[in-house]
């Protein structure tokens, strides 16, 4: 299950905790590519990281304009959860439902993802609530089973610094 796709460089230095040399080298992705749009839903996800929100927004909407996709949608809807605009934020996470292609392990990693990034911007109990229901729903359910996911791309693009 490929959602982010992002080369290893840049992955280590966001793993790492090194933000700005994630946000350097996608910055010259970009400059060499304006058209790369998982580069800008990629730094989206590092300005996040940053508490940027309305470049991680400027980012994410680049993206999406150059080319609609899940990991666009995602990144706006993390960016516009960072600047608690969540009802935006949770349409920008269904429509990322439309990049799943009928796939259950997307769509269960997009549920917790949403989830998460409700949990980021203080929405505890709303997360929470999300959580128990997916739980609940998919009790049997293994995000990374049999796909080929990395759970360090969660970490990578959600957690706190």
């Amino acid at each position: 299950m490929q959602i982010l796709t992002i080369n290893t460089t840049v992955r280590d230095a966001c793993i790492s905790g090194d933000l700005p040399t994630a946000d350097r080298l996608l910055t010259q992705d970009i400059g060499a590519n304006g058209d790369d749009y998982n580069s800008y839903a990629n730094r989206s996800f590092v300005k996040a990281r940053l508490s940027d929100w309305d470049c991680a927004i400027d980012d994410a909407l680049k993206s999406i304009s150059i080319q609609p996709s899940l990991v666009g949608c995602i990144s706006k809807g993390i960016a516009l959860c960072g600047k608690r605009q969540f009802q935006d934020a949770m349409k920008a996470f269904d429509l990322a439902f439309m990049f799943v292609d009928a796939d259950l392990n997307k769509t269960r990693l997009l549920l917790l993802i949403k989830a998460i990034a409700l949990f980021n911007a203080n929405q505890h109990e709303e997360a929470i609530l999300r959580v128990q229901e997916l739980g609940t729903t998919c009790p049997n359910a293994d995000l990374c089973a049999d796909t080929d996911c990395d759970p360090s791309h969660i970490r990578l693009i959600y957690m706190s610094k």
